[in-house]
């Protein structure tokens, strides 16, 4: 794990590291040396006669008198502050880089997650929950940097503990033995708390990702849920849930508090026994041992610190888990593609034989046929569960594992930049949406550079003008949360208003007019007929009213292409499917 991360952030900025590392090597030598600078203090305040000081006191008063000072407390207290402000002017320098560089690394973790989602074709999203996709990419990244944050400390720490064993060697090896020798002791059991913490939150994890899914879920079905009467047994989902994170939470907590506990106890113990030893049995002068002492209750914190940081660690790595390995599942669904740009449609869509399953289950669709002559409507008709949105994925691009080809212009769609192919395209969903922004906004994210003209005329078109005119606040109006603020058919307009400023060559409407008044379908449906002959639509619908102008009508019913024809052909058809379900719908 430590290895991998070190990578991660070397690969992130290789100079920056190492300077980093170079800063922290200074920062931990001044650290250690800085305890030098008060042993001479200690000698001349205990013992005026400095002849029978320790070495290091004696070397730090020939210093001072070399440039012509005398060697009294305050010569000697203006190097000691000489020494700690510029260690801690260094230390500020280093924490402000390495915080910088961690900043750095949050925001290409966060964007490189995102991207990943971004770029993974649609199967990808069909086994995911989105609300565990949203919580690794805006939750578990801030944990992963926090882990990155203790990665540093634990190497800063640990240099400093190095320079601090250093400087206890030299005062007194045989003292400094003893005296790690008893941290050993105390600190090896703690260590082993790594794989608890790891089982803890992992725990944690994945009730973080529930809970994230369990409101997402909730927010988006909240008028259902309203409707249903089931706010009670909403509520009752959450509690469970939140347990875990609770019990999970307060688990990790105690582990954490006691390590940090644990180093008072520990340090009386060591600095007792190290007086004893290094004053009855060693022989150590009162400013040696109060250097000693001073560098033994750094070696304790900064273990400390290394302990903690490292069951941090450990705790983090359910968050590393699920960050990777979905980027990873999600770079290999990255959506593949064809590099064939295309502009428009000059002929004609072929789908020829296609047999379509999910994951080589049964077939969806069965030796498909259809052909959509450039400017033609063409209608796919059926009932419920024929394929026919399956259908639309297909031409759409969004599924690829098919038997049988679709070809654009005579050219197989696996060749084709689905980039391009979807921008000639004017999409309209079975489900309308809309962001949580302005009704303008919303139109113009489909063409950002949109003239007012262009908006009008798109609006004109989807019979969207009338009621927009009616909002308070008109193309400025807040639509909230998926177009809370406006009706059903109303939303559905507007997204075919969004479509249409496209100027789209191709037009998809997936139910298009599913949630609109008589009136309002009727509107829509001469727009649809303005555009037929300059514009190629393909329409699924349920409705069959609104499809009579349809060059061509394929009728699905288990998954097979059952009839095809013009309205009036399929009508004449005596026992034909579609004029069995045209009876039905009073036709």
């Amino acid at each position: 794990m430590y290895n991998q991360m070190l990578q991660d952030l070397y690969k992130e900025n290789g100079k920056t590291f190492l300077f980093i590392i170079v800063l922290m090597i200074l920062v931990g030598f001044l650290q250690a040396t800085a305890v030098v600078g008060i042993m001479p203090l200690v000698d001349l305040i205990l013992n005026e006669d400095l002849n029978e000081a320790s070495p290091v006191t004696l070397y730090i008063s020939e210093a001072i008198t070399s440039f012509n000072l005398p060697v009294t407390i305050g010569t000697l207290g203006l190097f000691y502050l000489i020494m700690v402000l510029s260690k801690s002017l260094i230390l500020l320098y280093q924490e402000y880089v390495t915080a910088n560089f961690l900043m750095k690394k949050m925001s290409n973790l966060i964007h490189n997650e995102y991207n990943s989602f971004i770029e993974a074709s649609w199967t990808f999203f069909g086994s995911k929950q989105y609300g565990t996709l949203s919580n690794t990419v805006v939750g578990e990244t801030q944990k992963a940097i926090i882990a990155y944050e203790c990665l540093a400390v634990l190497a800063a720490s640990s240099i400093g503990l190095l320079f601090y064993i250093a400087l206890a060697l030299i005062i007194s090896w045989k003292l400094t033995l003893l005296s790690l020798f008893c941290v050993f002791i105390i600190f090896t059991p703690l260590s082993l708390l790594d794989r608890y913490v790891y089982k803890i939150r992992k725990r944690h994890t994945e009730a973080y990702n529930n809970l994230q899914s369990l409101v997402y879920d909730t927010l988006n079905a909240i008028k259902l849920i309203i409707g249903f009467s089931k706010r009670e047994a909403s509520k009752k989902k959450l509690r469970p849930i939140t347990e875990v994170v609770i019990e999970t939470g307060v688990k990790y907590t105690i582990v954490r508090v006691f390590i940090s506990l644990i180093t008072e106890p520990l340090t009386i113990i060591v600095v007792l026994v190290s007086v004893i030893v290094g004053i009855n049995y060693i022989g150590l002068s009162l400013g040696t041992l109060f250097g000693f002492l001073y560098a033994v209750n750094r070696i304790v914190w900064q273990g400390q610190i290394i302990v903690a940081k490292k069951n941090e660690l450990f705790a983090s790595q359910p968050s590393f888990d699920q960050i990777y390995s979905l980027k990873e599942e999600s770079d290999k669904a990255k959506e593949s593609t064809g590099a064939s740009l295309i502009d428009s449609l000059n002929e004609s869509i072929q789908i020829k034989d296609l047999t379509f399953s999910y994951n080589n289950s049964e077939a969806i669709l069965s030796n498909i046929s259809v052909l959509i002559n450039k400017g033609d409507m063409v209608a796919i008709v059926g009932p419920s569960g024929s394929g026919k949105s399956t259908l639309i994925d297909l031409i759409m691009g969004f599924q690829n594992t098919l038997k049988g080809s679709i070809l654009i212009d005579n050219q197989d769609i696996k060749t084709i930049d689905l980039h391009s192919w979807r921008e000639v395209i004017g999409y309209i969903p079975q489900q309308p949406f809309l962001f949580n922004a302005s009704l303008k906004d919303n139109l113009i994210w489909a063409k950002e550079n949109a003239s007012n003209e262009d908006i009008k005329k798109a609006c004109d078109l989807a019979n969207a003008t009338e009621f927009i005119s009616q909002l308070d606040d008109g193309f400025d109006t807040i639509l909230g949360e998926r177009g809370v603020k406006i009706s059903g058919g109303q939303a559905q307009r507007l997204c075919l208003a969004r479509a249409l400023l496209k100027d789209p060559k191709i037009l998809i409407l997936d139910e298009a007019t599913s949630s609109l008044d008589s009136h309002s379908e009727k509107m829509i449906q001469s727009s649809i007929e303005y555009l037929s002959g300059n514009t190629t639509i393909i329409s699924v619908a349920h409705r069959l009213s609104t499809i009579r102008q349809a060059n061509n009508i394929y009728y699905l019913e288990g998954g097979r292409v059952q009839e095809s024809g013009s309205f009036e052909e399929l009508m004449s058809l005596e026992k034909g499917f579609f004029k069995a379900a045209s009876k039905l719908q009073g036709l």
